[in-house]
């Protein structure tokens, strides 16, 4: 037999795998004992009847093949699909495969849900492809009949039902059957099942398949947890990572996502001393470089075209700016952080507000910029403690006046020699502190209020006051930083309006202020951050921290960021992350803008596309 001849057999067979129904050969007879839809198949001579329905709408990609082992074991498995040679080019990595297994007695239909992660080509015949003169080879095409193209599938789960509305989701704990024929999956119940997506919650993104929507006619949407049904754990309090590289499409990505959390959806937190309510989510965006007040406003007709934004309602996705009318349960607004000599950033709308220096009371790191030895730390505590007990409405200026006014006093009061006094002055008379603390007309803490509270979109853009190395920024965001993370821990009497609102805090640029551990300063907040993502649901405070310097954020505060959000990032940041899911660095590098991987709270890892188009302003 020539190889062209056996090529073709082989193919013949496939085909006849599918068609086959008993009455084509002497060794095929039919099967009075199946059921509509199974398929008689003829081993060694006999024939055995399997229950071979599948939920798949597609026709057969190839078959399973046991000839170079077919196993399943506790983390480690082998499977191989033939793939036929007319349905080759439509096969991707990451394809999402569905194998029907034989019917069993008393049990539900159940099907295999499987990934391609690796695709190859063997040779069927004593062939080669070193010269030209070769059968196949006529200068332009090569006839790959004459080789076996084979994909290895990675088991994902078995889906178990038929019903669309009453699938299941279970272990893989049996092989699939030598000669079973493998499908695309495009069932949107089947994948959802399968992959144990919610099937609700804020839109993220598609799911996606080499960069292209999946399922292609209907993509499905991946949506974060949101604590109701199955899920115990609002997604949103177990903490977020959004990273990429410049131009990944961080930014655009991030404000999409954060306008699908301005929803009506409630969470409940606790009120007094033995309430709860149900409360709308409010948002606190620290913002470096004054991108996300776009927010509240529509996208430009340009970036959002009629069609488009038609077609996301339709989904249920939330589009249109917060303050537009878009938006029925949140509102937006921006405040700016007033430093003297910085100018206020023109934004519409924007209220100041200014740092007091009556945080340091319970914060004295503060200020402690720089690092100190323990004595002088000790020295500085205690003037900053008589300070706050003998001042009625204290300031900075007034704590610098009256280290000069009780020098002795304080010296004498708390051992402090000539040298420790000198390295506290040295330490707190700072111009950068001066031009922070009580500048403005309103402080923080009179008009916490509006800063924080339930369906508040809050706006901080910092940008005005430097690059996130100069002291003023650190300082002011730090301060805030400080201010939300510890009235959320805090039993002793905490700020209601911090306390009592289920509060996602955003973080752009993230990288820049918790991962310093330095200085008394930054050690500080990096450790409260730390309690924070360890506790987060306990606090009813979420993190969403975004950056394209992941590696450089503490790594205790990284490693309890339980939703990650991967975008393109060069090869050379992504290698010193831990990639979920079977995805590699260099995966990554060659990602488009939108393409990510996520990994949520018992959600498989995936790819996904973020939407093309922006649903709020984005400049």
């Amino acid at each position: 037999m020539s190889d062209s001849d056996s090529t073709e057999d082989f193919d013949q067979f496939a085909d006849r795998m599918r068609d086959l129904s008993g009455d084509e050969g002497a060794d095929e007879t039919p099967s009075d004992d199946g059921e509509d839809g199974e398929v008689a198949l003829a081993f060694g001579g006999g024939s055995e009847t399997r229950g071979l329905q599948t939920t798949a709408t597609g026709e057969p990609l190839g078959h399973v093949t046991a000839s170079e082992g077919l196993t399943v074991r506790r983390g480690d498995h082998e499977i191989i699909g033939y793939i036929r040679s007319d349905t080759r080019d439509e096969l991707r990595l990451g394809d999402y495969i569905q194998i029907p297994y034989p019917s069993r007695e008393d049990d539900p239909h159940a099907e295999l849900l499987t990934a391609v992660i690796e695709i190859g080509y063997e040779q069927r015949a004593d062939i080669d492809d070193k010269s030209d003169i070769r059968r196949g080879i006529d200068g332009e095409t090569i006839d790959e009949r004459q080789y076996v193209q084979a994909a290895e599938l990675d088991p994902i789960a078995i889906v178990e039902g038929s019903d669309e509305d009453d699938l299941e989701r279970s272990t893989v704990d049996r092989v699939p059957k030598p000669f079973t024929q493998i499908y695309d999956a495009t069932g949107e119940a089947f994948l959802q099942t399968g992959l144990n997506l919610p099937d609700n919650g804020p839109f993220v993104g598609h799911l996606a398949v080499g960069g292209e929507r999946h399922p292609p006619d209907s993509p499905l949407a991946f949506q974060l947890p949101d604590g109701t049904g199955s899920a115990s754990t609002p997604a949103i309090y177990t903490h977020t990572l959004v990273t990429g590289s410049t131009d990944a499409g961080k930014t655009h990505f991030t404000k999409n996502l954060l306008r699908q959390l301005a929803s009506d959806q409630t969470y409940e937190i606790s009120v007094g001393d033995d309430g709860t309510e149900d409360r709308l989510l409010g948002m606190v965006v620290v913002d470096p470089e004054a991108e996300y007040s776009g927010l509240g406003d529509d996208p430009d007709p340009g970036d959002l075209p009629d069609d488009v934004r038609r077609e996301l309602e339709a989904e249920g996705i939330e589009v249109g700016g917060i303050n537009t009318g878009a938006c029925g349960s949140h509102d937006l607004r921006t405040f700016a952080p007033v430093v003297d000599g910085k100018p206020t950033p023109d934004i519409d709308g924007v209220r100041e507000f200014g740092i007091p220096f009556e945080l340091v009371a319970s914060h004295p790191e503060l200020v402690m910029p720089f690092e100190a030895e323990g004595p002088t730390r000790a020295a500085l505590r205690d003037c900053i403690n008589a300070y706050f007990g003998d001042a009625a409405a204290p300031t900075y200026d007034g704590f610098i006046d009256y280290l000069d006014d009780n020098e002795d006093d304080l010296c004498d009061d708390h051992d402090i020699g000539d040298n420790m006094w000198r390295a506290v002055n040295r330490r707190v008379d700072k111009d950068y502190f001066s031009a922070v603390f009580d500048s403005g007309t309103h402080q923080l803490t009179e008009i916490s209020n509006e800063l924080f509270q339930p369906g508040r979109v809050t706006i901080v853009p910092v940008n005005h006051l430097g690059d996130p190395e100069d002291m003023e920024m650190r300082l002011v965001v730090m301060a805030l930083l400080t201010y939300i993370v510890e009235n959320k821990l805090s039993n002793d009497d905490p700020d209601e309006s911090v306390a009592d609102t289920p509060l996602l805090l955003g973080l752009d640029e993230a990288h820049e202020f918790l991962g310093d551990t330095s200085t008394v300063q930054t050690r500080s907040i990096v450790q409260s951050f730390r309690r924070i993502a360890k506790r987060g649901r306990k606090y009813n405070l979420g993190l969403a921290l975004v950056t394209q310097e992941p590696g450089d954020i503490d790594d205790q505060i990284r490693s309890q960021l339980r939703t990650s959000i991967y975008l393109q990032l060069e090869q050379e940041t992504a290698d010193d992350l831990p990639i979920p899911g079977r995805f590699a660095a260099e995966d990554l590098a060659t990602f488009s803008q939108g393409q990510a991987v996520i990994k949520a709270p018992n959600v498989r890892p995936v790819e996904i596309c973020g939407l093309d188009h922006p649903v709020v302003r984005h400049d």
